[in-house]
């Protein structure tokens, strides 16, 4: 046994711990972080010891599996949409090939990936209720596209995200409620301009569509 191997090994247990203390303080479900660090049930409980991590702050019960939590209202939509953009821009989705197995996500590289766009992500919307367990499940529907897409708003062409086996939506929540609003009123003109509108998610998931579109096409 050479002492790069030593060495590669020492660089590898490294990272899954501060890889696990990021998991943590991100308040991933045991079975999340066993996924993709490999630590044993056991080692997590003594690191969470170690840390200090209160019994309330860890989340319990089985990791969501089910897309329609993002699909429940237009924040959550919305929400998602941004979180798909950003995974586009940090590479953590990546279109299928035929005859490949699909990501599953379950290895160090992908954890430290997704860590970065969840931080990414929530320094961006700092109030949004998007979860770490529930980013995981959004990156593997778009890897694999059987269910989910991030594709653009019809109208304005921002990202928004897609039920594939759902009455698909391909206008985001902003203009389906402008074209809702414009069919019932009265005036001659009362739509509210971009500038009125302020700074929405929306405008950010066009902007960072567009980055990961240049990323896509090698510009």
């Amino acid at each position: 046994m050479g002492p790069h191997f030593l060495d590669d090994f020492g660089d590898r247990d490294l990272r899954r711990l501060h890889l696990t203390k990021r998991l943590v303080i991100h308040s991933a479900r045991t079975e999340t972080i066993y996924r993709l660090t490999g630590y044993t049930r056991h080692r997590l409980t003594t690191l969470r010891q170690r840390w200090r991590v209160s019994y309330g702050a860890r989340r319990r019960g089985p990791a969501p599996t089910s897309f329609a939590v993002f699909f429940r209202s237009a924040s959550a939509r919305s929400e998602a949409a941004s979180a798909a953009a950003i995974c586009r821009v940090f590479d953590a989705i990546s279109a299928p090939q035929p005859g490949r197995v699909s990501r599953d996500f379950a290895d160090l590289d992908s954890g430290e990936r997704l860590c970065e766009v969840y931080e990414a992500f929530h320094a961006c919307f700092p109030d949004a209720h998007l979860e770490f367990e529930q980013l995981l499940l959004l990156a593997v529907g778009l890897t694999k596209r059987d269910v989910v897409e991030l594709t653009t708003c019809a109208n304005c062409q921002c990202a928004i995200l897609v039920d594939l086996l759902g009455r698909r939506r391909r206008t985001c929540s902003i203009c389906q409620r402008l074209a809702k609003e414009a069919s019932v009123s009265t005036a001659g003109n009362d739509t509210p301009s971009d500038n009125q509108r302020g700074a929405r998610p929306e405008s950010v998931q066009k902007q960072l569509f567009e980055v990961s579109s240049a990323i896509d096409n090698g510009e």
